[in-house]
């Protein structure tokens, strides 16, 4: 994997950093602005992802001192779970949007929470089958530090400094409040996770989440066509230029799991953890960071195709159903 910094434009650089699992790398973004530099995103909380940032810094003649803004485009722990010690490092102020705040403390969290429990019980997931399941804040603990202060973000809200002018776009769908950044000068987009090259993100439905995730990605999808767009830099995957090409065939992709899920309850209603199987192919024997993210993307179809009018949700047996409307 090449992690030397990668120049996109003039003043503007792609920062490769290394993570602990799949996928195994994520993308951080540096802008000048005059005498000053603009991140995006901080990477995770590890040696090696503090190691190679300050590595590219060297590389690049940034002190930290210059960077003067942290701009974060969500909550994971690959895009924020640095943002305390970097907000420490340069004393730049670290920009998230109110959404991705209050989702963050989620992180934080040791225990599942009694409405967690009952959401996964009730979309059908055999949680008292699976012995001990860590709760996300003990899952991430060791990699996720996140700032306790931050500015908030806001669609719309723009930002001006020297010759550097950055328009942040709410992008609600794989979060609640992702937010991407459009450079006009450069025509460059920083995608975050709302698009990218190779792969999907996931759109799932959680217990204290949008009811409707899949529209509002969609939605923020179409936000986005309309760019004009040199170059997209995600944060996973690499450089590219086929926006409008790219968010057609995420499109075409959600219509056809839309089908599928639609299918699968068509004459037999199903939960969503049932749905999921069928539709990833997992069983209760499979590794559960497949079988959780799969239902609760499940549950986001099955949530819009309600929303539409094409399928009904009932409650049997303490679970929710889902069934194709005649």
């Amino acid at each position: 994997m090449e992690l030397a910094p990668k120049q996109v434009a003039d003043g503007v650089f792609m920062l490769t950093l290394p993570l602990p699992m799949r996928p195994s790398h994520v993308h951080v973004t540096l802008a000048k602005a005059g005498d000053a530099w603009v991140q995006f995103d901080t990477g995770m909380f590890t040696a090696e992802t503090l190691d190679s940032l300050q590595r590219a810094w060297s590389e690049l003649g940034v002190a930290a001192s210059a960077i003067r803004l942290l701009l974060v485009t969500h909550h994971h722990p690959d895009h924020f779970g640095a943002s305390a010690t970097l907000h420490e490092m340069t004393g730049a102020p670290v920009s998230l949007h109110p959404a991705e705040v209050e989702a963050a403390q989620h992180y934080t969290r040791r225990q599942h929470s009694p409405v967690a429990l009952e959401f996964f019980r009730a979309n059908g997931i055999p949680f008292d089958r699976f012995g001990y399941v860590p709760a996300v804040g003990e899952f991430w603990s060791a990699v996720y530090r996140p700032a306790t202060e931050t500015q908030p973000l806001a669609d719309g809200q723009r930002f001006e400094l020297e010759d550097l002018v950055i328009e942040t776009i709410a992008t609600p769908g794989h979060t609640a409040g992702h937010c991407v950044f459009y450079l006009p000068k450069q025509k460059i987009l920083i995608s975050g996770d709302h698009v990218l090259p190779k792969i999907t993100p996931h759109i799932g439905r959680f217990p204290a989440g949008p009811q409707n995730p899949l529209a509002d990605y969609l939605a923020s999808l179409r936000k986005l066509e309309s760019l004009e767009v040199a170059a997209v830099i995600p944060a996973h995957g690499p450089v590219f230029s086929h926006l409008k090409a790219r968010i057609q065939q995420i499109s075409q992709h959600h219509q056809y799991r839309l089908r599928e899920m639609l299918a699968a309850v068509h004459g037999q209603a199903r939960t969503a953890y049932e749905v999921a199987a069928m539709a990833w192919g997992f069983d209760e024997r499979s590794p559960l960071q497949i079988q959780f993210p799969a239902t609760f993307e499940a549950l986001a179809h099955l949530e819009y195709l309600r929303s539409q009018g094409q399928v009904e949700r009932f409650e049997r047996g303490g679970r929710v159903h889902y069934h194709a409307v005649a």
